[in-house]
């Protein structure tokens, strides 16, 4: 592990670091052969990132080393009364927000009230922000419909939001659905009666997320935002560059879409770094236009290893491209799959394909269903994990980090495999 030089070090974060460093890996020494245990509490100094596994869609709850929190994305895509698309984790007898809702509560920060710090949505396809219709359940002043994002803040308080089309929710063209209206009633009655603040997300800024409760003691952290609406950063300061033509010379059927659409962030804590991308693509359909390749752009522009990458679309056939990965060579990579058709057996191949990038990687998939891995084959057994929550756990300081799976069939948070701790960085490459 790399050692954290002591001038940059605040002293009550050293000691929180040290004390956070005595229960992860006094953890993992005893988990094996214990059935039932379950992941010790978040501690100061420490990066927790939740990537929640409710067969439904995206959503993943991050515990930042101060204690602020963010969601980002909380999907729910079926209907009431619809048959769900694929089976709800733990099950059916609650409300995909209500399940997230019930895990951010028990993941939170001990010693406060759970709330959320920072609401993110990716982009507004209902697998990523919920979908909502004339029989979904209203808030409690009936302004608005509950499902996804809205759902959870109904029973955990969100401080503020970003996502890619605030105020006018117009590119590339005015978003009209059941679904964005009833989030921006949300916003509006939020903004009104609970000071709810609201932003665009800017590629480019590192100001727009940050530690909110002690940013003093972790000077090593950031959130670089990379893509949104066809913006990309450049790799150098703030700047951005933009990768889709002027729409009045673009064909409206080749108009960017939502998933082309969606944000993109790197965090960096110390040594370490994450990507997370919501549905950017890098493999593009044929006959589509070079711009609908966010993916390499994306890559040169962190122009570095990342040791955890979330890979986009849930693994569909549109993402992580070979360039993408030779220049990212993730040691993790975390496939939210949760439909039959994901991830795509193509996809899986590339993430394996050691002449992409030859070092070691693991990788988690959230739902991995069996007739997904039917159809695959072998590969599918080259997997780290195929079901349950996976949660990364950044040591304080940044310079390793663990990964735990956790049972997502019932709420009792029992470890299902612990991996690591990997070295963050190029540390573990060069040793």
């Amino acid at each position: 592990m790399t050692a954290v030089p002591e001038t940059s070090y605040p002293r009550t974060a050293r000691l929180a670091a040290a004390l956070a460093l005595v229960s992860l890996f006094t953890f993992a020494a005893a988990a094996p052969g214990q059935e039932s245990t379950t992941l010790p509490p978040w501690t100061p100094g420490t990066l927790d990132i939740h990537h929640i596994a409710t067969g439904q869609g995206n959503s993943t709850f991050f515990v930042l080393p101060d204690g602020t929190t963010m969601l980002v994305d909380a999907g729910a895509p079926t209907l009431p009364g619809q048959a769900p698309i694929a089976d709800p984790r733990p099950d059916g007898s609650r409300s995909t927000g209500e399940w997230i809702a019930r895990y951010v509560r028990r993941m939170a920060p001990a010693g406060r009230e759970p709330e959320i710090d920072y609401a993110l949505l990716t982009h507004f396809d209902r697998d990523h922000m919920g979908a909502v219709s004339d029989r979904s359940p209203w808030s409690a002043g009936e302004a608005y419909r509950l499902a996804g994002i809205t759902d959870v803040a109904e029973r955990v308080p969100i401080r503020a939001v970003l996502d890619r089309g605030w105020p006018d929710y117009a590119y590339p063209a005015v978003i009209d659905n059941p679904s964005v209206a009833n989030y921006r009633r949300f916003l509006e009655v939020r903004e009104r009666s609970d000071g709810l603040r609201v932003e665009r997300f800017v590629a480019g800024r590192s100001d727009q997320i940050r530690l909110l409760r002690d940013p003093a003691a972790y000077p090593a952290f950031e959130v670089r935002n990379l893509f949104v609406n066809g913006d990309v950063w450049t790799g150098d300061g703030d700047a951005v560059t933009r990768i889709v033509p002027p729409l009045e010379t673009v064909p409206r059927e080749d108009w960017p879409t939502e998933n082309h659409s969606s944000l993109a962030f790197l965090l960096r804590y110390g040594g370490f770094s994450y990507y997370t991308g919501g549905d950017l693509q890098g493999v593009p359909p044929d006959g589509y236009p070079d711009w609908a390749d966010q993916e390499t752009p994306i890559a040169r522009a962190i122009g570095e290893p990342v040791d955890v990458v979330v890979i986009g679309h849930h693994g569909s056939i549109e993402p992580a491209n070979a360039f993408f990965l030779a220049t990212l060579r993730p040691r993790v990579s975390i496939v939210p799959a949760w439909s039959k058709t994901h991830p795509a057996p193509v996809v899986l191949k590339r993430l394996l394909n050691e002449r992409i990038y030859p070092e070691a990687r693991d990788i988690f998939i959230l739902e991995f269903r069996d007739e997904t891995k039917a159809a695959i084959g072998g590969r599918a057994e080259r997997v780290a994990s195929d079901h349950g929550h996976v949660v990364v756990r950044v040591a304080p300081g940044g310079g390793s980090y663990q990964v735990f799976v956790l049972d997502n069939r019932t709420e009792s948070g029992a470890v299902l495999g612990t991996h690591g701790p990997y070295g963050s960085g190029r540390q573990e490459r060069e040793e």
